[in-house]
């Protein structure tokens, strides 16, 4: 019954008005580019005409000869996982990373530059050598705890009193992981918060490949057993890698999972790339969104590309004439998505200095 009221009032919100606005040639010239809600009139005749044609493509194929997959069922319904598998570019950074970490004093509550470097002309030069200091051995032998424990969530909440959520030590934290434990996800949704997610997109490093899982919403009424589904793979992994997903991405989802009563994502340490992005490149290059990273950073241009501010307006299409054209380009930009952010995290070891 409550998923019943759920869907319904989903789909009184498809309806509602587009949330972009088009910027016209003037705008263009200005060098306004992609700013959020606004998508320039170019780009939005280009992706209609490629709407188009994927619709006289998909004419009268179904979802399953155009996008293999299997459906997956649980006590909350159905949702369609599509699977596939590339080669990974994904390394995490040295696993000199405890070493590092340990080393910056400022870590322990109280520590600041000047107390630091008083303690460092003592001879206490990491945070092991603070456990024989008299006021700061209690909190030395607690970051310690936490470090053994390799609780990195709770490690990255006490370093981020100290540094920037952008410094590399707040990267260098990912050392502390193996390669199988990452989770990298990007959701596409139906609009801001409060709008059905209708793609939820994890990829994880398998053995030098990338074995990527999407959870495909083929119907509103879908939305809470692709949730479960995603969030039950996430169970077991130990670090989430995002694209502004701080900020979109995983409160958008907990946003979804408490709308539908399914709980909460399982805490994990979460590195959000866009942080790194805009400190090692800010100035660089002309903005940090991900397709210019993708171009100037990873020499990498989408073809038919679909705009995250249009897919909504696509997925609405699939939903009024049942082509599945519009899906295709949907699946398409997210798995792209999930696997540029793979590359992207290896090319930040890099940027950063650290050697993989």
């Amino acid at each position: 019954m409550r998923f019943d009221r759920a869907v319904k009032g989903l789909r009184k919100l498809l309806g509602q008005k587009r949330e972009y606005d088009i910027l016209d040639e003037a705008a263009e010239q200005q060098g306004a580019g992609y700013l959020s809600g606004w998508v320039l009139s170019s780009c939005y005749s280009r992706v209609m005409r490629l709407k188009d044609r994927l619709l006289r493509e998909y004419e009268g194929v179904s979802l399953e000869e155009a996008i293999p997959g299997e459906v997956v069922s649980s006590e909350v319904g159905e949702c369609y996982l599509i699977s596939s598998e590339c080669g990974s570019e994904f390394c995490v950074p040295s696993k000199r990373a405890r070493e590092a970490i340990v080393s910056n004093l400022k870590f322990l509550y109280g520590i600041g530059e000047k107390t630091e470097a008083e303690l460092k002309k003592r001879g206490y030069r990491t945070i092991v050598d603070l456990t024989r200091h008299p006021k700061w051995r209690k909190a030395a032998r607690e970051f310690l705890r936490l470090l053994d424990m390799n609780d990195c969530k709770r490690l990255q909440e006490v370093m981020w009193r100290g540094i920037p959520k952008s410094h590399p030590l707040s990267f260098r934290l990912a050392g502390l992981k193996r390669d199988e434990e990452f989770a990298i996800i990007d959701i596409e949704t139906m609009g801001l918060f409060h709008r059905p997610i209708i793609l939820l997109g994890v990829a994880r490093p398998r053995g030098g490949r990338l074995r990527v899982n999407q959870y495909l919403v083929r119907d509103v009424s879908e939305e809470n057993a692709a949730l479960k589904a995603f969030t039950e793979e996430l169970e077991g992994c130990g670090a989430i890698v995002s694209f502004n997903g701080s900020s979109f991405d995983v409160p958008f989802v907990e946003q979804r999972l408490n709308y539908y009563g399914l709980g909460t994502l399982t805490d994990k340490v979460h590195f959000d790339l866009l942080h790194f992005v805009r400190r090692v490149w800010r100035g660089r290059i002309p903005n940090c969104s991900l397709p210019t990273v993708e171009e100037s950073v990873l020499g990498l241009r989408r073809r038919d590309e679909v705009p995250g501010v249009l897919v909504p307006e696509f997925y609405r299409e699939y939903l009024e004439t049942g082509n599945v054209g519009p899906l295709v380009a949907i699946i398409n930009h997210n798995r792209q998505d999930v696997t540029s952010l793979a590359h992207l995290f290896s090319k930040l070891s890099e940027a950063l200095g650290y050697d993989l």
